[in-house]
Parts: C-alpha cells; sequence; structure tokens
C-alpha cells in the first residue's frame, strides 16, 4: 500500500535490497532497530513470510518481493517508496564454474543481479534524493573478490570489480548534491545454518587463507553499513574492506 510521504518525513528511510535472508537480512534487521523505517526488498514470498514471522509486525517496516532485474518491479518500487535516505544494494548472486564452462545466460544472469540492478536502482532514487535535497547515502555490498581475482570466479568477479568502479565514479557524480557513495567488501560469510557442517572441508582451507583466521558475520557488515551512512560524513568513493586480512598481501 501506497504511503504518505509526511508520515515518514521525519524517519530515516532505508532500502536494503537482498534482505531476504543473511547478510541483506542482517543489514535491514539492524537498520529497524536503530530507528529506521526500513524497506526488506527481497526476490521471493517464501522470505517475505519468513522475516514476517521473525519480525514483530509494526508500522516500521515493509516487504517488498520480486526480480530486482525486471523493468516492472524497478517501477512498482519507484512508485511505492517516496524516498529514502540510505540505500544498501547487498542483492547479489554468484557464479562457481571454470571459464570455459560459463554460459551467456550464467554470464547475463550474474551481471543482471550484480551489476545492473545496483546501477539503475540507485538512478531511481539518486533522482528523489536530489529532488528532496536529501544528503543521503549508497552503500555497496562488494566482495573481496572486488579486489583480487580467484580460481573460477571469472564473471563474478567481473561484476564486483564492476561494483568498485561504480562506486568510486558515481561518489564523483554526486559530490555536488551531498550524496555519499561507499562499499563494503567482506570475506567469506556464513549466511546459511548448515554451512559449517556441509561444507567443512572447503571453509577449513578458506579459514587457512585468512591471515586472522576468521570469517566475515553478517552482523559486522550490518554494523560497518550502519555506522558509514550515520557517523563517517566526510567519506565518499571508499571502500572498507571486512577480509581478515586476505587482500593485504602474503
Amino acid at each position: 500500500m501506497e504511503r504518505d510521504i509526511q508520515s515518514l518525513i521525519k524517519k530515516k528511510i532505508t532500502i536494503v535490497t537482498g534482505a531476504g535472508r543473511g547478510i541483506g537480512y542482517s543489514i535491514a534487521k539492524n537498520y529497524l532497530n536503530e530507528g529506521h523505517y526500513v524497506y526488506f526488498i527481497v526476490h521471493k514470498l517464501e522470505q517475505k513470510k519468513k522475516i514476517l514471522d521473525k519480525i514483530s509486525k509494526n508500522n516500521n517496516y515493509e516487504i517488498f518481493y520480486g526480480d530486482l532485474t525486471k523493468k516492472k518491479f524497478l517501477k512498482n518500487l519507484e512508485k511505492k517508496i517516496k524516498y529514502c535516505n540510505n540505500l544498501i544494494n547487498n542483492a547479489a548472486s554468484t557464479n562457481k564454474k571454470f571459464f570455459c564452462d560459463v554460459t551467456e545466460k550464467d554470464y547475463d544472469i550474474l551481471t543482471n543481479i550484480n551489476l545492473k540492478s545496483a546501477f539503475f536502482l540507485s538512478q531511481i532514487f539518486v533522482k528523489k534524493m536530489i529532488k528532496n535535497k536529501i544528503k543521503g547515502n549508497i552503500i555497496n555490498i562488494s566482495s573481496q573478490l572486488g579486489h583480487i581475482g580467484a580460481y573460477n570466479r571469472t564473471a563474478y568477479c567481473i561484476t564486483k570489480f564492476g561494483i568498485e568502479g561504480f562506486t568510486k565514479s558515481l561518489s564523483l557524480d554526486l559530490s555536488k548534491h551531498g550524496i555519499r557513495v561507499n562499499s563494503i567488501s567482506p570475506t567469506k560469510t556464513l549466511t546459511h545454518g548448515n554451512e559449517i557442517t556441509s561444507k567443512s572441508k572447503r571453509l577449513k582451507i578458506i579459514k587457512n587463507k585468512i591471515p586472522l583466521k576468521k570469517f566475515t558475520t553478517s552482523e559486522e557488515i550490518a554494523q560497518m553499513t550502519y555506522y558509514i551512512t550515520e557517523n563517517i560524513k566526510n567519506m565518499t568513493g571508499c571502500n572498507i574492506k571486512i577480509d581478515g586480512g586476505w587482500t593485504a598481501g602474503y
């Protein structure tokens, strides 16, 4: 249901994509706990139902579900959400195929969700920020693989390196409007409850590559996202790595 902008004007509004689980859910929940009005953007109806089961029903959030790669869904968000103070582009997918096995369909799926949707969703809400004279924030959730390569991650790295370039260039375009654009690059983050038991051998290999021997947590990313938007007013075009020292070198 469309909401009256005047009823929300006193609250800060934050939009989080990929908020159905994992990192996105933790980010959205943290902003909600901090008193923001939060729009959870999720992919599936089942994710919306799970959120409604976990969070007490109140007037401080709304959930939209749909495909961010579809123009119709983006147009619906543009129509229903009047403005925002913060846009957190978190929605993403991955591809773990060897280079020669990556199909054009694989490539298109990955670039459409990881890169294209972030570009055009940002465009929609930047226009609203400028119109309403809001000195807001865009945070792009990137990856350590936006800075270094990895085996069997060619398509994924393209999108995350692209997100880093997008962050820097967009920050220059929007600086005259006081809108800040930054990115966060985590290392491996455990987002599924059964991940430790089902992938224990692979996780051990990954952990041994991290100097601090720790995985990033969704809560750490959520706290950093909030800190950047609410507490650092002279930071734009920057990247924060939460990678346990992985990209520092050997």
